[in-house]
């Protein structure tokens, strides 16, 4: 793990990584197909190619030269249906089968097709929008100098403006290529669907508004394909993250109806008939977090959460510092299936193919039964080693981790960046990441924990509502604390502070109630909440929820939470890295931060990036990528060392 003869993990390593990602298998299990995603720094983009991968022979094979493969499934044959191109015209689907030729035009479909299954009944059920006309782009292009803004929210990061493109699901005729509308979705959202096994039912989870602004429970609707005849089953009950149909008809669905622990309370599994007649099947103590929360830079593309298959659900959760696979057969027994960091997952009838991270390896491929790796994605370089101690913050036990340089001498004082995630329901683990190991091959100690408000530890952990900046802070600052006396080769002189998003908000929050730190670097961040109300994509609901007001009622419990109420106080020199297309936490609240500490006359600088959003750390183009940690070293550097 560390030192020796390796190379250092150096800041341009990010362009070497292989990351894996969307994991399917073939219905007789022989295959195996995923995405293999790596940056491309000449034309700042991604590449994500299509593999195979034949389990028997344990070999991989790419599928395409196209870049950008996003859309794959197996077919009732088993051979692979994967989209490989699209024009103003057609989206062009092509199908490879078990030889080793390559694949052919299959059919093409004249919509932008982002969901396509097989119903194995001779139909794919599909979800598209329509093509622009020419005329169509033409006006579009005419009119793009201005925007109408009608709905709330009026722009999601990572997309923009909200446009009115309808989405539709249709039944495409394998036979004839013929297109069969199923339904329209005008001002409303289809947030999730399912279909049952005999393809005559669809479940729908639609997201509605009041007066165009978006509710933030759905409705779930019940869709005869036989008869047409529709039916809301649950109305505005719950917040939906999937739902499956089991061999009895019945939906199985995961959700939260918010009411315990707000918009970041964790949710539950449910049971419901076709009348709506629901009932909760997890236990009460099942109080877990949804999906892999778990941070990390050194991951891309999507990845599965839940999946139904023989009469088990399966799915995965954040637990403590791991994210677990987890299943819930049909008398409702909840069974631990893989304990780690579980990636993303496919299921067989005797066994589960799943991409795993750890401390030294990125998303590679393994298997339960014999515990094999069948595809290594093994780091190269050298890793600081990770240590962790638990620490009392607040009434809990709190888990503490501490990355130690590379070639580390205990003898030695070394410079010490206290790093926060985002969230804050999102959480730290032992797993790689990327930037870290980068300051730790460069002689710093990087220290982080998972405060209050962190995911995996239970509703009542993770619900800091009203209460940013008072039980969070003062678990960091506890964990800080401890971490010098734990090590004394922290230089309590030469320690800074970093984080993005929630992670920005605190430090922004920490420069702003102590000198301790040596320097800031401020990410993304929230600065003011009643500003934030009004211009970020979640800000109207997660403002209000998150803080426990609003600026009408009690403008002063929101402006208390604001870091900058208090940013007249900070000395500390502070960097703030921004994206000018963060709809998340929009710059305008990095601009508030450092507008006031350019008035302290407190050293500050702003790094704004053109094009990029709130995933500028995660998935921003390559060249923005580099030069962010480029800058972010060099301020530490600059003061710390």
């Amino acid at each position: 793990m560390q030192g020796g003869e390796m190379e250092k993990t150096k800041i341009n390593d990010i362009l070497t990584y292989d990351f894996y990602s969307s994991l399917e298998i073939s219905n007789d299990e022989k295959y195996l197909a995923f995405l293999k995603t790596n940056a491309d720094l000449d034309e700042n983009k991604y590449n994500s190619y299509l593999y195979l991968f034949d389990i028997e022979k344990n070999k991989k094979y790419k599928v395409s030269d196209n870049k950008n493969i996003g859309i794959f499934i197996f077919d009732e044959n088993d051979n692979l249906i994967y989209k490989e191109k699209s024009d103003d015209k057609f989206d062009y689907f092509y199908k490879k089968d078990k030889s080793m030729g390559v694949g052919s035009l299959e059919f093409k479909i004249d919509k932008n097709v982002s969901y396509i299954k097989d119903l194995k009944n001779g139909y794919y059920l599909i979800k598209a929008s329509d093509k622009l006309s020419e005329d169509e782009r033409k006006k579009q292009k005419e009119n793009s100098f201005y925007k109408e803004v009608t709905k709330l929210p009026f722009w999601f990061n990572g997309t923009g403006y909200i446009n009115n493109q309808k989405q539709s699901l249709y039944l495409f005729k394998k036979e004839d290529k013929s297109l069969q509308k199923i339904r329209n979705f005008e001002n409303e959202s289809l947030n999730a669907f399912a279909i049952n096994k005999n393809a005559n039912k669809l479940a729908l989870v639609l997201g509605k508004n009041d007066n165009k602004v978006s509710r933030l429970r759905d409705d779930l609707v019940i869709l005869d394909l036989e008869n047409k005849e529709e039916k809301i089953i649950i109305e505005n009950e719950f917040s939906y993250y999937d739902l499956f149909f089991n061999d009895k008809d019945e939906i199985i669905f995961v959700a939260s109806d918010m009411r315990k622990g707000g918009i970041n309370e964790d949710a539950f599994i449910y049971k419901t008939n076709l009348t709506g007649e629901y009932k909760k099947i997890s236990p009460d103590d099942f109080d877990k977090s949804f999906g892999n929360s778990i941070g990390s830079d050194a991951r891309y593309e999507a990845y599965r959460t839940f999946f139904y298959k023989n009469n088990k659900f399966y799915f995965v959760v954040t637990e403590k510092e791991e994210s677990k696979l987890y299943s819930l057969d049909e008398n409702e027994n909840i069974k631990l299936e893989i304990s780690g960091c579980v990636e993303d997952f496919a299921i067989a009838n005797d066994n589960i193919y799943y991409f795993a991270m750890t401390e030294n390896r990125i998303s590679h491929l393994k298997e339960k039964k014999n515990n094999k790796i069948l595809l290594d994605n093994k780091i190269n370089s050298s890793l600081g080693k990770i240590e962790e101690f638990f620490y009392e913050s607040n009434g809990d036990k709190i888990r503490g981790f501490v990355l130690l340089p590379v070639d580390f001498d205990k003898n030695k004082k070394y410079p010490t960046i206290l790093s926060i995630h985002g969230g804050p329901k999102t959480e730290f683990s032992n797993i790689f990441h990327h930037e870290h190991q980068v300051f730790a091959n460069d002689g710093y100690i990087i220290i982080y924990t998972n405060p209050h408000g962190s995911s995996g530890n239970g509703i009542k952990y993770s619900d800091i509502r009203g209460k940013y900046g008072t039980i969070d802070y003062e678990d960091l600052m506890n964990f800080t604390d401890l971490a010098i006396k734990k090590y004394p080769q922290i230089d309590e002189n030469n320690m800074g502070v970093y984080g993005g998003s929630y992670g920005g908000f605190m430090t922004n929050w920490i420069v702003s109630h102590t000198n301790r730190f040596k320097a800031a670097n401020s990410q993304r961040s929230i600065s003011n909440w009643t500003s934030f109300y009004g211009v970020s994509d979640i800000g109207y609901y997660f403002a209000p929820d998150q803080t426990g007001a609003n600026p009408w009622d009690n403008l002063e419990k929101m402006w208390e939470q604001s870091p900058i109420k208090h940013a007249k106080n900070v000395k500390t020199p502070t960097m703030f890295i921004h994206s000018d297309e963060d709809y998340r936490c929009p710059l305008e609240q990095g601009l508030q931060m450092y507008t006031r500490i350019k008035e302290n006359g407190v050293d500050t600088k702003m790094y704004i990036f053109h094009g990029e959003n709130h995933e500028l750390s995660r998935s921003g183009k390559p060249k923005a990528r580099i030069k962010r940690l480029e800058k972010i070293k060099e301020w530490f550097d600059g003061y710390l060392k």
